[in-house]
């Protein structure tokens, strides 16, 4: 599986990439389409090899395979806890139920090729998984947004706070 293009080029190279695709061609948007096909034509370009050094064979089986990660992306399940009784029996803890994805795919194989595997809410190790990436998901979604809440004058504080938590930390700084 090949690495994302945000691993292979960092924001910096990136947006001087689309600075000088945009300066070159005089356009004001960036269209995918449009610079893909002014790509083709440009087999020096940096990006050439990375669009199109593997052949249409294999571009179109990456394609394919993103269109399976799509078709799995996303699907839920229930899952119930039923009430515990705490240690006053008179007492009991409220049924706790949420949603969570029917299938997960576990970030320490990606990188050799992963696949996704069905989420377990009976098993520590796929309750974990889950937290981690909800943690890392929530972390990029605080960079990308960020700089907007915190000029509406809201604090993210809490949102730190969950993706903290959700990692594990709290407990190593305790």
């Amino acid at each position: 599986m090949e690495d994302r293009i945000d691993s292979v080029w960092n924001k910096d190279e990136r947006q001087e990439i689309v600075d000088n695709y945009l300066a070159e061609t005089g356009r004001n948007m960036f269209k995918v389409d449009e610079f893909t096909d002014w790509l083709k034509g440009k087999p020096e370009h940096r990006c050439y090899d990375r669009f199109f050094g593997s052949g249409d064979e294999e571009a179109a089986r990456q394609y394919r395979m993103g269109l399976a990660r799509q078709l799995i992306s996303g699907l839920r399940i229930q899952v119930h806890i039923p009430p515990v009784e705490q240690v006053d029996v008179s007492q009991l803890a409220t049924a706790i139920s949420y949603e969570a994805p029917a299938f997960i795919s576990p970030m320490s194989s990606r990188r050799t090729g992963g696949g996704y595997v069905p989420y377990n809410p009976e098993s520590e190790e796929s309750r974990s998984e889950l937290r981690r990436q909800a943690a890392a998901d929530l972390a990029r979604w605080l960079n990308r947004y960020r700089g907007c809440i915190e000029a509406h004058g809201v604090s993210v504080h809490h949102i730190e706070e969950m993706s903290t938590v959700l990692r594990g930390e709290e407990e190593k700084a305790a």
